[in-house]
């Protein structure tokens, strides 16, 4: 299993991915996506289940909070990695926020001159993306790293959408 490193932080994304511990009846369930705006405070937050192609544990939750007096957004996630067994819980991760609007947030990080991630946070939608794209792939420096670009967003984690279903 390969893992897509986000600074410090090794989220919960990869190329190939084996659920061998069981199936979902054993998945740990962690809460449904939350969406919280409060434009007065000059914060917007979003956590949940990061989703999508390249997500190494499907049962995962990620937390992203973004300030505008700070010009920040910080990210941390944890997920489970076997059966009845979650990973470390990571450290955060900073973004800096490159647009803040009444329709939307936006940050991105650099890593290593390697690779970025953007987070967008559609306040109107109450939706994230959340993308890492390979950059600067010429220099020496770069040429290991994955060429794919990979889109994620934030959704109910499936432990939650088998219980309860969807909101």
């Amino acid at each position: 299993m390969r893992f897509i490193a986000v600074g410090t932080v090794m989220l919960a994304a990869a190329l190939c991915l084996d659920h061998s511990w069981g199936d979902v009846d054993d998945d740990i369930v962690f809460a449904a996506k939350l969406f919280i705006d409060l434009p007065y405070d000059g914060s917007v937050a979003i956590s949940g289940t990061l989703t999508g192609d390249g997500v190494a544990y499907e049962n995962n939750t990620i937390s992203i909070s973004c300030f505008k007096d700070r010009g920040e957004c910080y990210a941390s996630s944890v997920q489970q990695i076997g059966h009845n067994q979650i990973g470390r819980m990571q450290s955060v991760d900073i973004f800096p926020i490159t647009k803040w609007s009444a329709d939307e947030v936006i940050a991105v990080q650099d890593i290593m001159d390697c690779t970025r991630f953007t987070i967008v946070l559609e306040r109107k939608s109450e939706t994230a993306l959340y993308a890492r794209e390979p950059i600067n792939q010429t220099r020496p420096g770069c040429l290991a790293v994955d060429k794919k670009a990979y889109k994620w967003t934030i959704e109910d984690s499936p432990g939650w959408k088998k219980m309860f279903g969807k909101k």
